[in-house]
């Protein structure tokens, strides 16, 4: 059970990696926007670089922080639940159905999602997908193969929860409670 618990906390520190280092791209999203307000009402624009690829490149980095994060969030139970039903019940029943769900919905959706995202992917780079716009950005395929890559990422983190989840529910760590962090996986607040 040790071994599950350590494979977890790699993908742990994987995904907490990531999301820091992506965290960055606030800073750079936050300069862009203001540069495309400030040089709209100026009215003036750098050659080559209008409004619409702006704009572009603002939706490309909101999309790059949502992806990149989304691991992160699920680990750190950031995600809608609806708990109305189990709120009140055991911590060992909460883990239950929260494993049942990874299992029944969360692992297959997002895999799923995950997977056939690949060929969407390769068909955007095999066909050089740009922006509709005709000036906007080009290599479309670079913004879906992070999306994309971000569902991975989710997968990674529904993993991470399974494990832990198996750990608590089989009872080997006993008396280890606090080692799990387990309620932050079932916890309904």
């Amino acid at each position: 059970m040790r071994g599950l618990l350590a494979v977890a906390d790699t993908i742990e520190r994987m995904l907490c990696a990531i999301a820091d280092w992506s965290g960055w791209l606030m800073v750079v999203l936050m300069i862009v926007i203001c540069f495309d307000i400030i040089s709209r009402k100026m009215g003036y624009q750098i050659p080559g670089m209008g409004s619409t690829r702006l704009q572009e490149l603002e939706w490309h980095l909101h999309t790059v922080l949502f992806s990149m994060w989304l691991g992160q969030c699920y680990i750190l139970n950031a995600h809608p639940r609806v708990d109305t039903l189990t709120a009140s019940r055991p911590l060992r029943t909460r883990a239950w159905v929260e494993i049942v769900g990874c299992f029944a919905f969360a692992l297959p959706y997002a895999g799923i999602v995950a997977w056939y995202g690949l060929g969407f992917i390769a068909a955007s780079y095999l066909t050089n997908e740009s922006s509709e716009a005709v000036v906007g950005l080009s290599h479309r395929w670079i913004i879906k193969s992070l999306f994309v890559f971000g569902l991975w990422l989710l997968v990674a983190a529904i993993i991470a929860v399974i494990l832990r989840l198996i750990v608590f529910l089989s009872g080997a760590a006993a008396g280890r409670r606090s080692d799990l962090n387990i309620e932050r996986f079932v916890d309904p607040t």
